[in-house]
């Protein structure tokens, strides 16, 4: 009789738990923004981009905020021209992920001009948060993605041709990045 007792009194506990462990759900992972000015291939940046970056609450959100310009952040790239602000077209160049294959939370980079045609796009620091965080990138618009233990540009490499589900070494290790042409290595 006791034993029946208890048994009701646990399978009571675990039925009035049950729909609170089912509704509970992890909270979203952040998506942000950061972009930049092409280069030319073979060039360097005569100044480091500024970092500039927005985030939103979800994908969606920060992908339309790409495709229409990047209202506010690209003004702080290219600060005082309405003319090269109209001409200068933003395009996702690549995104990286806090976890590996696509998972945590999502930097999504974009530059000025239609892609790696021709030219780079370079990220010689990462913004806060960033650094030593990243586990998995992928590259868009004909870009590959080389990311490199030390900034800027400095130290171990590894190219993401596009995607690398996972960093291997550089795992929660990239302090700089750069997106070239297809074909290209770092």
């Amino acid at each position: 009789m006791k034993v029946r007792a208890f048994v009701a009194v646990v399978a009571s506990v675990i039925l009035l738990l049950a729909p609170i462990s089912a509704g509970a759900s992890e909270p979203e992972a952040e998506v942000c923004t950061v972009g930049v000015v092409a280069v030319p291939e073979g060039q360097a940046a005569t100044d480091p981009p500024p970092l500039v970056m927005s985030c939103f609450d979800t994908q969606t959100e920060a992908e339309e905020f790409i495709e229409d310009g990047a209202p506010g952040d690209l003004e702080q790239l290219i600060p005082g021209s309405t003319r090269a602000r109209a001409a200068a077209a933003t395009v996702i160049i690549g995104r990286v992920w806090t976890g590996t294959s696509r998972t945590g939370s999502e930097l999504i980079h974009w530059g000025t001009g239609i892609g790696c045609y021709g030219v780079t796009y370079g990220f010689p620091t990462l913004p806060s948060g960033w650094n030593n965080n990243i586990r998995s990138s992928q590259g868009f618009s004909n870009c590959w993605v080389s990311h490199y233990d030390g900034a800027p540009y400095s130290g171990a490499v590894l190219t993401c041709t596009p995607y690398c589900a996972t960093m291997g070494t550089l795992a929660a290790a990239s302090s700089s990045i750069v997106y070239r042409p297809t074909g290209t290595f770092g």
